[in-house]
């Protein structure tokens, strides 16, 4: 395949990545949760990345299927006190992105979770049982990962 070919069609499967994601963000924000038919989606366009990335695509790929794994992992082992969903959503965009680049997401979107219950706790909005949509923050950080 042609090289600029290439980096078109693996910069639009990452544009679609991204509406995938917002998508999922805002039914989360309503919902408290995500459909199967969009974590389907979500990880069939995910793994569509995986030729177009250069020779460690496969090794890169896989590791960011574990970070998301560890994702579920932590979900089961908390009774869902993180959502398996958003588990799942970690291990596609890990797919995508390869570890470190999904480290960073995960990092972001911790981050400005914490930040969000801090401003909750403060203003009284809520108290230590209230649960927060986590996959607008991942789609807060795969925007920043791409930004920076």
């Amino acid at each position: 395949m042609n090289a600029g070919l290439q980096l078109i069609l693996y910069r639009t499967l990452m544009a679609v990545i991204g509406l995938l994601l917002l998508a999922a963000g805002i039914v989360d924000m309503r919902k408290r949760q995500i459909s199967r038919a969009q974590i389907l989606i979500l990880l069939l366009v995910c793994c569509a990345v995986i030729p177009l990335k250069n020779e460690s695509g496969v090794i890169d790929a896989v590791g960011g299927l574990a970070i998301g794994l560890c994702a579920i992992g932590v979900s089961v082992a908390t009774r869902e006190q993180i959502g398996r969903g958003d588990g799942i959503v970690i291990a596609a965009v890990g797919i995508a992105l390869g570890a470190r680049k999904c480290l960073l997401v995960v990092f972001i979107a911790s981050f400005m979770m914490s930040v969000a219950a801090i401003v909750v706790l403060s203003f009284r909005k809520g108290g230590r049982q209230t649960r927060l949509p986590f996959l607008p923050a991942i789609f807060a950080g795969y925007l920043l990962c791409f930004l920076l």
